[in-house]
């Protein structure tokens, strides 16, 4: 939920966008360092269940339908 606003915030600076919208500033400005440490931490999340295929009911219920 942390990229929405910095999305909309990378979005706005463009002058085409900013012209017709305005410029959107984000109301959660977080240090460099946790930025990058919640970047980290995800591509590791990412890359762990990429990894270890685990299975899980939840996280599969998609898969279940393709085996019929």
């Amino acid at each position: 939920m942390l990229a929405v606003p910095f999305a909309l915030e990378s979005a706005t600076r463009i002058p085409k966008i900013a012209e017709r919208f305005g410029t959107f500033v984000s109301p959660i400005q977080l240090p460099a360092w946790i930025t990058t440490a919640l970047l980290v931490a995800g591509i590791l999340a990412a890359v762990e269940r990429a990894l270890t295929l685990r299975r899980n009911k939840i996280l599969d219920v998609e898969t279940v339908w393709t085996a019929f």
